[in-house]
Formats: C-alpha cells, structure tokens, sequence
C-alpha cells in the first residue's frame, strides 16, 4: 500500500508537469545577460511563459490569451497614418528555433490572442544574428490588426500601455511544479503527501469537501458540470500553512473561466459576496466573459471571509 500511495504523488506530479510545463529548468548560461533580462522581465514582471530564455522571440500567458513578442524599434514604420511594427519575414532563411515559434505566435494573433511588443534595440542592426543592446520596460506596443505586405508580416500598433499595467503574477500553472516538488521533498508520510498532493491540484478529500459545502455546484454560476468546476484555494497555496491547505472554507467551486480569473487577480469577491473585475479587464472582455453581476451563491462565513480578505488584499492585481 505506501508504494501505490507514492505511486499516486509522482504521478499527480508527473502529469502536472505534462500539463503545466516547468517553467523554472531553463537557466540562464554564457554571457546571455541581456537576453536573460528580457527573459526575466517576460516571465516575471508581464507573467509569461517562455518556450526557452535563450531563443524565444516572444512568450504567451495561456490564462489571459496575451502574447508579448520581441519587436525592433528600427522596424518600426508609419504607412498611410497607420503605425506599424515587423512582427514577421518570411523570405529569411533562419536557422533559429525562435523562428517557428514566431510563426505560431502570429497564427494566435490572428485568430484573436492578445498582442504585445517589447520594443528592442539592437547593437548592430545590420547583423545577420542581432542582439539587444536595450529594451523599453516602461511601455509596450498594443498590437491591433495583422497586415500581410508582401513577405512582410506586420502588428497595427494601436497604442502604448505602461508595463505596470499589465504586470501580474506568472500564470498559475507554473506554481504548481514547484509546489508538488516540496510536498514530495518534505519529511512526513505517504499519507500525507498524498493528500496535500491532491489538495494542490483540488483533488481528493479537499475538493470533496469544498463541493460538499456548496451542494456540488459552482458557488458563482450553479453549473453542476463537475469535469469543469475546479476546487481552488482561496488564500494562495504558497502562502497557506499545511491546516489552511486542507481547510475546505479555504476553497471556492468555481467553473474554470472564473477559477482562472480568480487564481491570476484579476477577479475577486467582496465582504459581500460580490465579484468584482480587475481594470486591466476591458469591458470588451467583461462582456466576452460574461462577468456583469456576478457573485458567490450564499454570503460567506466567518471563516471563508477572511481568506477572501487575504486574497483582495494581496492577489487582486488592483490591491498591487
């Protein structure tokens, strides 16, 4: 029995990690500094995911559909009144690896994914192979419309927004390898690190608990489609101690959309009950997401409001 019990945390671990991705094996080698600048400024000021640090030309954060692409500032051009910014060449041979990726990231924008541009300045602009001398980390370019221009691929640049802006936490998935690769480094027993396994991704005896608690419906919309109703912790696992992990007043049932939305700050519940959104949300996307008066099915208890507190005052991108 402990063996199938350590079994079942290597391979909650194992599929987490399918899934998630562990963002934190790349490491920054050679004298790539300003490269891994710009990798640290991606992955840990906008909260996006970078295939590599070393070749990446941009990076994406699957929970908001963004996209934060690498863009020079001497291809940038203004056609007609129309600023726009070289996003794509696609008669150069380039041997990187950073140039599929760059095919696949303009293929999300077109098909509706947000887009960003760091704007880069190379040392040499005639170098086959650039490198960035500097980057701006106060604005980014918001891209609009893609416009094909012979072998030119380009970004409308709709405006730019300050990076404080859209700054957020990584996204989520990538904390939960991490806190998987504690539990099962941790001294205690299988029986333990099983269920504070399970509880870390809202399995097990927490997520029956907290479906308990709100009548196995999500405690926002009523859904009782429970393969999309995700038990998620309230008051960061990071910041939990191992009774609050388990404590099932420290969960909310909620439909994934919203769950995400909860989990990156860019949603939260009032004293009341309330859900409120983040501004960094258009209204736009308020309207997409359906999130116009919203709020938790029942006022919460003692105990649940204030892990609520804990989260308005120290997740919600708005409290930052």
């Amino acid at each position: 029995m402990p063996f199938t019990r350590a079994a079942t945390i290597k391979r909650i671990f194992v599929n987490t990690c399918l899934r998630a991705g562990d963002g934190q094996r790349y490491a920054a080698k050679g004298n790539a500094s300003h490269l891994m600048s710009i990798s640290n400024f991606f992955t840990n000021t906008l909260g996006a995911n970078l295939s590599n640090p070393r070749w990446s030309w941009g990076a994406s954060n699957p929970q908001t559909n963004q996209l934060f692409l690498r863009v020079w500032y001497d291809e940038l051009e203004t056609v007609d009144g129309v600023e726009r910014s070289l996003i794509l060449k696609t008669d150069r041979s380039y041997s990187s690896p950073g140039y599929p990726e760059r095919q696949r990231h303009v293929e999300a924008l077109r098909n509706g994914a947000q887009g960003y541009g760091v704007v880069c300045t190379a040392k040499d602009i005639h170098a086959s192979g650039r490198t960035i001398k500097h980057f701006d980390r106060e604005l980014l370019l918001q891209f609009g419309d893609i416009i094909d221009d012979g072998p030119s691929v380009f970004a409308v640049v709709m405006s730019r927004v300050p990076a404080n802006e859209l700054a957020r936490p990584k996204s989520a998935a990538s904390s939960v390898v991490p806190d998987l690769k504690s539990i099962l480094n941790r001294r205690g027993g299988v029986t333990e690190k099983e269920t504070l396994a399970n509880a870390r991704v809202g399995q097990g005896a927490f997520r029956a608990d907290v479906l308990r608690i709100w009548d196995s419906r999500c405690c926002v919309t009523g859904s009782q489609l429970l393969d999309a109703i995700r038990a998620s912790h309230v008051k960061p696992w990071r910041d939990s101690t191992n009774t609050e992990r388990l404590d099932p007043n420290n969960g909310l049932p909620l439909i994934a959309t919203i769950d995400a939305l909860f989990d990156a700050g860019l949603v939260i519940f009032s004293a009341d009950g309330k859900l409120k959104v983040a501004r960094c949300i258009n209204d736009v996307e308020r309207e997409l997401l359906g999130l116009a008066d919203l709020g938790l099915s029942r006022t919460p208890n003692r105990a649940l409001a204030e892990y609520l507190l804990y989260h308005r005052e120290t997740v919600f991108l708005d409290a930052k």
